[in-house]
């Protein structure tokens, strides 16, 4: 006969204790006798239970729950319980040995990986052993189908998923497999089994904000517009330069009657505190480092797709045909442009931010100088831009005007393309009689165009009007300003910067500045032109604009936002990208 182990050795000695031989019959009938004892044993039994209980009262009942199921789980139970109302290691350590429990230092393992996820792991024997049918066993079709419907749930956007749902859902399917009417039922499996359920299927009860981020990429009029813009550059593809596969990519030229040359603006902030997530490191000599930010530079930059070279500035002849006709290149602003270019840079906290005004400045810089590239001749150019609102503001909305006259009003006239495509002017202030001056306000607007209203028309009303109309239908400043010196602006579908290849330039030229930053703003400022020069040196821009035509193919496919990170910036997209800011160029080719 095998020893007796540890813990029952522990437990015969408290029952030893608890039921001593005073308390024993010598027949059967003493089973059913009831003692009626003194006054002193029965106050005893009025005393608060926490001044009765007994060490081997606690054994004994884990022991009897240790008789029908694992001594692992009550151990791991209790742990974590006496852990969570602050009782001491040492203290939970002997109080389990002094039940027959595990040690605490094995249930805080099983616990560990039971609150890590591990669920199989954490319910596996690993002894063998013989083991009845599970519920799964029986119906693993059901178990197929609860999976599947739980990956879908939690899939969802709103977090109202329950485990009560889930217990719900797995009882339908029983009900119907064995022809037995729901309503009166009770749940084959509880919320509480359907919580482990999910446990063991690989979820987790976590904080809603360790998700992807991947919020408005879906949305209606964000898909309508991806869909406008795929299906410009699909129709239009062989007016771009393209840029050959293989290791060597090498341009090629567009042989139609309408070469188009793309132009990829953006902004982004260089901070000299920013160093490399890991590095080698000797504990006896790793070096200090400051935490925060640190001085911060912004650049606002443009990538371009033409054989010429990614980066747009004018040579010495080229500028100086610019400055003969537009003197006012030479002027001098608060801007630091690099040499005969639009790129600016602004140090942050010293420099203006880059708000509209500067963005407009910059952009009417850019078209300018374009007109004398001689490589830029008898091209058609496109400048791909971020849809932000210091790109999309607009020179006016119908909420900067009031009802009535003399109200406000930001703007002197409104002058658009009606759908004849003839250029229209709406004059906002009168010219003439009793009221000259002072500005119609939205009513007397909406008479003018021909809208059937009264004074007693609501403000809200006419806008709602007003707003179908091509007078309210107006384009953004900066699109206006490209139109009026000859050129296209494209705005971004909202929430998809995979779709402009110059990110690509920001990720590697931040990747090259952490990786010497020695965190000091005289060696940022120095940097920066130095990772400029290595993006030019590796040719990293010929991928960046191969990419961007394979994003393109692929949306066209049906793959999806994630998909589409996860194939050409990182295979850890799927799972860890939380803004534009984590995709990198780990998938580049």
């Amino acid at each position: 006969m095998a020893p007796k182990s540890k813990r029952q050795i522990q437990c015969a000695n408290a029952n030893k204790e608890r039921w001593c031989e005073e308390y024993r019959s010598s027949d059967d009938d003493g089973l059913y006798c009831m003692e009626v004892g003194s006054e002193e044993e029965i106050f005893s039994y009025q005393l608060p239970i926490q001044e009765r209980i007994q060490i081997c009262d606690i054994a004994n009942i884990f022991e009897v729950c240790a008789n029908s199921t694992n001594t692992r789980y009550l151990s791991v139970l209790m742990y974590l319980t006496l852990r969570h109302f602050n009782i001491s290691y040492g203290e939970v350590d002997a109080f389990l040995k002094h039940i027959g429990g595990l040690t605490a230092e094995v249930a805080h393992k099983w616990a560990d990986i039971f609150m890590n996820g591990n669920f199989d792991e954490f319910i596996c024997d690993g002894r063998g052993g013989k083991r009845g049918n599970s519920f799964y066993d029986v119906y693993p079709d059901i178990e197929n189908e609860a999976k599947a419907f739980a990956v879908s749930q939690c899939e969802q956007k709103a977090a109202s998923f329950t485990t009560l749902e889930l217990a719900q859902f797995i009882n339908e399917k029983y009900c119907k497999i064995n022809n037995i009417n729901e309503n009166n039922f009770e749940l084959i499996r509880s919320a509480e089994s359907a919580r482990l359920d999910l446990r063991r299927w690989g979820a987790r009860f976590d904080t809603n904000a360790n998700r992807p981020y991947f919020e408005g990429h879906d949305r209606a009029d964000v898909v309508t517009h991806r869909q406008q813009f795929l299906q410009h550059f699909t129709s239009n593809a062989s007016n771009y330069y393209s840029v050959s596969a293989g290791e060597d990519p090498q341009w090629h030229a567009p042989t139609t009657t309408t070469p188009t040359i793309l132009i990829c603006h953006d902004e982004s902030t260089f901070r000299s505190g920013d160093v490399r997530s890991k590095r080698w490191l000797i504990d006896s000599s790793a070096p200090f480092f400051n935490k925060g930010q640190g001085r911060s530079v912004m650049i606002s930059d443009f990538l371009v797709q033409h054989s010429s070279g990614p980066f747009f500035y004018l040579n010495e002849k080229e500028w100086t045909n610019a400055t003969s006709r537009y003197p006012d290149l030479l002027d001098d602003t608060d801007l630091r442009y690099m040499k005969h270019s639009a790129t600016v840079t602004a140090h942050l906290g010293v420099d203006p931010y880059f708000d509209n005004d500067i963005i407009l400045q910059q952009f009417e810089r850019l078209f300018k100088l374009l007109k004398f590239k001689i490589e830029y001749q008898n091209h058609k150019i496109e400048i791909l831009v971020d849809n932000a609102r210091t790109h999309t503001a607009k020179p006016f909305s119908i909420n900067d005007f009031g009802k009535g006259i003399d109200t406000r009003c930001e703007v002197s006239e409104i002058v658009y393309m009606d759908e004849m495509n003839n250029r229209k002017t709406i004059d906002c202030f009168f010219k003439s009689g009793p009221y000259k001056g002072q500005s119609k306000g939205l009513l007397t607007i909406a008479l003018e165009l021909g809208f059937n209203v009264s004074p007693s028309t609501k403000l809200d009303e006419i806008k709602t009007l007003l707003l179908g109309h091509k007078a309210f239908q107006n384009i953004s400043k900066l699109e206006q300003l490209a139109l009026d010196y000859g050129f296209h602006v494209i705005f971004l579908p909202k929430f998809h910067c995979e779709l402009n290849p110059i990110e690509g330039m920001w990720c590697h030229q931040k990747s090259f500045v952490r990786k010497y930053s020695d965190q000091t703003f005289p060696t940022l400022t120095r940097l920066i032109p130095e990772s400029r020069q290595n993006f030019l040196e590796k040719k990293i821009f010929l991928k960046l604009f191969r990419r961007f035509w394979k994003v393109i193919a692929a949306y066209n496919q049906g793959e999806t936002y994630s998909e589409v990170l996860k194939l050409f910036f990182s295979n850890s997209c799927s799972e860890t990208v939380i803004s534009h800011r984590k995709i990198t160029n780990s998938n580049l080719y």
